[in-house]
């Protein structure tokens, strides 16, 4: 019986979609898009939710990095995107029924940090009530300190709660225990409140953040331009002799200078052995003559990530196998893109760039996937259904031989990946990351000119 009340209809979430599409908004150098759009957001959300069901979005938790030194604070993105609010100790509570909370009939209800001067002459100030009320056209507004005794009073009766937030927070705040995501907190959960089913909001979320607005894109476009432009950059930088960690240096200095606010991700730059690795990131080796250097970088722009992978010769030049290799994955890559329309099934990219690489005999030394979603996250959330209008993802093929690989040595230590951020159109796709160089040519060519920016001064 539960099951057939939370059985969505397909056609209300492709109408969903299409309606958060047709949003016509601008993106603005302003982090936050209009209180319409983030009320628009908001209300798809509460379409999915079934009858007497709750969800809460947690703001991200601060971590600690040594003693007293906190890691700089990145907001947890579902919070972000039907909110906009970037700082702790905040959350969102969404109610598919209304009920009274403050004398006012509502369905939303968003919890923020009580003012507090101390901390806002070490901190800064945080986002008060009345900004709340004014970006958000949300009415019911309260102290992040009442969160957990709301929660638990608007938890009784409920059938079913979506979180996406650390589980400790809500049950610390009502137990003064601290619990985790796990079997044990959503079993004390039902235990408290009988009958509680307790679901990932990723199922009311996912439709609707695998399908970007033009404002989004905007955004998507802005992080992904920046992020070739650091890989230029880096081209011209590049010479034997040169660290990993100077690269890495110039590549995040790019994206600081026009106005990235993080890296999407930690920046991968691996040359020679460090190329065969997918995930280097300790970016520490001394750049050898004849050396590969794979630069899997991204910026990230008001909260939206660029994902970009060129691989380039250390001296400007290509020596034979190297070029040989490239070649390979660059063909795999552009005939994996040149499939990509809607309809098609997700796992078709990966397939069609396996096929040229295994063709070529190199099959076994591409040992990953050739795609994944990008958006708020580096790999974003999306169902790996057929590819629809507006779904933004990434082609990479690689080849990553590595030393001792059963093949002729000459081709040992040559590691290979080229990325390109796609977004699905109407009727295909189209390139988002032109902007980097691909080609073997039009890499040597601009490794031959010299760097824009000189000490650290464009």
């Amino acid at each position: 019986m539960l099951k057939e009340k939370f059985r969505f209809d397909k056609a209300v979430i492709v109408w969903l979609i299409l309606f958060v599409l047709s949003i016509n908004v601008r993106a603005e150098e302003n982090a936050r898009f209009s209180a319409e759009v983030y009320a628009q957001r908001r209300a798809a959300v509460l379409e999915l939710m079934p009858e007497n069901s709750i969800a809460i979005f947690h703001a991200a938790a601060l971590k600690t990095r040594s003693n007293d030194v906190e890691y700089e604070y990145r907001q947890a993105n579902d919070l972000f995107y039907l909110t906009g609010i970037v700082d702790a100790r905040t959350a969102l509570l969404l109610l598919k029924n209304a009920e009274e909370v403050s004398g006012v009939s509502t369905r939303e209800i968003v919890f923020v940090p009580k003012s507090n001067p101390r901390r806002a002459a070490v901190t800064g100030e945080t986002i008060t009530p009345e900004q709340v009320q004014e970006q958000l056209a949300i009415e019911v507004v309260r102290s992040y300190d009442t969160f957990g005794e709301l929660a638990q009073q608007l938890l009784e009766g409920k059938e079913l709660l979506y979180y996406a937030f650390p589980v400790e927070f809500l049950l610390e705040s009502i137990t003064g225990e601290r619990y985790f995501i796990s079997q044990k907190s959503k079993k004390w959960l039902r235990d408290k409140f009988t009958g509680l089913n307790v679901k990932s909001p990723k199922e009311l979320i996912r439709p609707l953040r695998q399908i970007k607005s033009r404002a989004e894109l905007a955004r998507m476009q802005k992080a992904i331009d920046i992020t070739c432009l650091a890989h230029l950059e880096a081209m011209r930088r590049s010479k034997p002799g040169i660290y990993e960690y100077q690269l890495e240096a110039a590549i995040e200095y790019v994206f600081k200078d026009r106005g990235s606010e993080y890296p999407a991700f930690p920046s991968i730059i691996g040359a020679g052995p460090n190329s065969t690795v997918l995930h280097y990131s300790t970016n520490r080796r001394k750049v050898e003559k004849h050396d590969m250097i794979v630069m899997d970088i991204g910026a990230e722009y008001h909260g939206y990530s660029a994902d970009v992978t060129r691989t380039i010769p250390a001296n400007g030049k290509f020596t034979k196998e190297q070029q040989e290799i490239y070649e390979i994955v660059l063909r795999a890559q552009n005939a994996a893109m040149e499939v990509i329309k809607p309809g098609l099934p997700f796992r078709d990219v990966h397939k069609t760039a396996k096929a040229v690489i295994e063709k070529a005999g190199y099959a076994k030394y591409f040992n990953h996937g050739t795609s994944h979603y990008l958006g708020l996250d580096t790999h974003d959330i999306g169902d790996r259904g057929p590819l629809q209008p507006g779904m933004v993802i990434t082609v990479e093929p690689g080849i990553y031989i590595k030393e001792g690989a059963p093949v002729d040595k000459k081709y040992w230590n040559i590691g290979v990946r080229i990325e390109d951020d796609v977004l699905v159109t109407e009727d295909g796709y189209k390139l988002l990351s032109h902007k980097a160089p691909r080609t073997v040519s039009e890499i040597e060519k601009v490794m031959q000119k010299n760097s824009k920016w000189t000490n650290g001064v464009k």
